[in-house]
């Protein structure tokens, strides 16, 4: 993961487990039954849990008994669909049962489970060693056990995008069918993860740092490396999105209005010209021409019936932004900050402990 030319190399024996398992719309493919809820967490991340309790997030799940919930719930034929991304699927038990909103391991993956990253990731090097005191060695390894867990990080900023987009661009068509909106289309990875959905607690319990304090004191990563980052996965990623969901979905509706100029394509192609005319304009970097070179040829028009194109692009999106997070190097992307403090307006307001 290069975040700038002093990163530290620890996370190279990370990229060799596999990415989550995602279904056809972007969601992450999870076993409920591991899912541990995010009391499981308070202990350790108090700051982080009181966050989350203010944040919409915790009372997303509210959203599917509303008056327009359950006219969308009634139309679609069930509600299970809505817990995708009004809640966090879990199995119903003695310990852990009730509604829950979009919570940690919506983000993280479930942590639970005997082979869950859970318990892994806490453990420094024994009962009694400190995260201060755990050594390179085992650092490395545990991250990598973390990882092959199926751990989503601060620092995996493509995998947690896509968890983002998946849910802020609906891909369901026979929910958007039923009168569900398509998404917010000013959705945007820096100012939401700015807003009240801020976290960085890592480090320290009692400061809401700009960007994971953790990634600071590991690899040096500043906040403006961070961001530059940030803003062009979160274009990539937005249009890997959009193009998956035209490639689904059944051919007899491209010419919908959420497939259209006001849709997916509209949406696809507004993200495209960003990439292009803004992005691509102000630096030289090879991930971003690549993803230019592979939606090129796609037609994003009104008219949008290339499925086949679609889909082969969003696939070269989707290798394009992982080794756009793992190896482009921050430092190279300075000429990005003005973009950046353009977005940099948070959604909501931080928590302050």
């Amino acid at each position: 993961m290069i975040w700038s030319s002093a990163t530290l190399a620890v996370s190279d024996d990370e990229t060799d487990s596999p990415d989550p398992v995602r279904s056809s719309t972007g969601h992450l493919i999870t076993d409920p039954a591991k899912v541990m809820g995010a009391e499981s967490c308070k202990e350790c991340h108090k700051s982080e849990h009181a966050a989350w309790s203010a944040s919409m997030h915790a009372r997303n799940f509210e959203r599917i008994d509303s008056s327009s919930g359950k006219k969308i719930a009634a139309a679609y034929g069930n509600t299970k669909v809505c817990q995708n991304c009004h809640s966090t699927p879990h199995t119903e038990t003695a310990k852990f049962a009730g509604a829950v909103g979009v919570s940690c391991e919506s983000c993280h993956s479930p942590a639970g489970g005997d082979e869950g990253w859970f318990k892994i990731h806490s453990d420094y090097g024994g009962k009694d060693v400190k995260r201060e005191d755990e050594t390179e060695e085992h650092l490395k390894e545990r991250l990598a056990k973390c990882k092959a867990a199926g751990m989503v990080r601060p620092a995996d900023a493509n995998i947690l995008a896509k968890n983002c987009y998946s849910c802020h661009i609906i891909a369901d068509e026979k929910l958007l069918a039923a009168g569900h909106k398509t998404g917010q289309s000013s959705f945007d990875l820096i100012p939401w993860m700015q807003g009240e959905v801020r976290h960085n607690f890592q480090v320290d319990q009692s400061v809401n740092a700009d960007s994971p304090s953790l990634l600071m004191a590991r690899y040096g990563t500043t906040t403006a490396q961070r961001k530059r980052k940030l803003l062009v996965i979160g274009k990539i990623v937005e249009l890997e999105i959009c193009l998956r969901n035209l490639a689904s979905i059944d051919a007899a509706n491209l010419n919908e209005s959420y497939a259209g100029r006001r849709g997916w394509a509209g949406r696809a192609e507004d993200a495209y010209e960003y990439l292009d005319e803004e992005i691509g304009e102000a630096v030289d970097n090879d991930q971003v021409k690549a993803a230019l070179k592979a939606v090129k040829k796609i037609d994003l028009g009104r008219k949008f019936e290339d499925q086949p194109g679609a889909k082969a692009a969003a696939d070269q999106l989707s290798d394009i932004v992982k080794s756009f997070a793992e190896d482009a190097d921050a430092d190279d992307l300075a000429k990005l900050d003005k973009l950046v403090d353009d977005l940099d307006k948070p959604k909501g307001t931080p928590y302050t402990p």
